[in-house]
């Protein structure tokens, strides 16, 4: 007893009353004190294993908070458009963030502009990447663009025009359309719907699809054709043929949105992370 009083830096009587109360407050014998001899009873035996576990895990829980108010380990909750996943450029930004913050898990959640932008809002999840215009969804977000690209048309291959290298919309005037289901004035179906118009005709929409995997789908079914993103071309289906565009289209934006309130450190790197990877591609 005295040699651990020493060791804890105090009065070897403080140091029994406190192994005294603590064997009162617990209900067992800690210490067997016979012949002048302070041993561990089984029950203090068992305290013993079990305090020291439970020391060690303070000193991790105290690491991992430590580690997650820097940023370096927690959870990014990332919404994204379908289409989006098609661009090889987003993919490239999350392998640069798990090479540089392997310890952050990325909760990956897909869906339209209207959901993203309204869980975005609702802290739901963290960050949304979207496909512009973004209308009046994200006033109240922080919006900031990540990359831009052309759009191509896909067509079923027996086509009577699936042969042509381009082609101008209003060529296509006629001819059934499949679109996504956007709300009006955002996200690709407004891009869509904007490039009709500036070739002078308003497109039949046949079908409507959920999302751009899906629109596709359609197009190799025979119901359609379509307008998608250049990078919409990875998918590659035995009936679909891609073809330009001649006419001067606006470039399809995409764009990150999230909450101008940040609430951790792990999103606002990763928000960093891809603004920069966006300025630097």
């Amino acid at each position: 007893m005295h040699r651990a009083a020493e060791r804890l830096n105090m009065a070897q009587p403080a140091l029994s009353q406190q192994i005294k109360s603590l064997e009162e407050r617990l209900g067992v014998t800690l210490f067997s004190r016979a012949n002048r001899r302070l041993t561990l009873t089984a029950a203090g035996d068992a305290f013993l294993q079990k305090t020291r576990v439970a020391l060690a895990m303070i000193d991790q829980a105290v690491l991992e908070a430590q580690r997650t108010a820097r940023g370096e380990q927690g959870v990014l909750n990332l919404g994204y458009v379908s289409s989006a996943m098609f661009n090889d450029r987003l993919p490239a930004m999350l392998r640069q963030l798990r090479a540089r913050w392997p310890d952050i898990q990325v909760s990956l959640t897909s869906g339209d502009v209207q959901t993203l932008c309204d869980a975005v809002q609702s802290y739901r999840i963290d960050v949304a990447i979207l496909r512009a215009p973004l209308a009046t969804l994200a006033d109240a977000l922080a919006v900031h663009p990540l990359l831009r690209e052309k759009t191509r048309l896909a067509l079923y291959s027996q086509h009577p025009l699936a042969n042509a290298a381009s082609l101008n919309l209003a060529s296509l005037k006629n001819e059934s359309w499949i679109s996504l289901r956007d709300p009006g004035g955002v996200g690709l179906e407004h891009h869509f719907q904007h490039a009709c118009k500036q070739a002078g005709f308003t497109p039949q929409i046949a079908q409507y699809a959920s999302d751009v995997s899906t629109l596709i789908s359609l197009v190799a079914a025979g119901l359609g054709v379509a307008l998608v993103p250049a990078s919409a071309d990875a998918m590659r289906l035995e009936n679909v043929v891609y073809l330009d565009v001649l006419d001067r289209l606006e470039e399809s934006e995409l764009c990150m949105v999230y909450h101008p309130l940040i609430r951790s450190e792990v999103v606002k790197k990763s928000i960093a992370l891809l603004r920069n990877a966006a300025v630097n591609a």
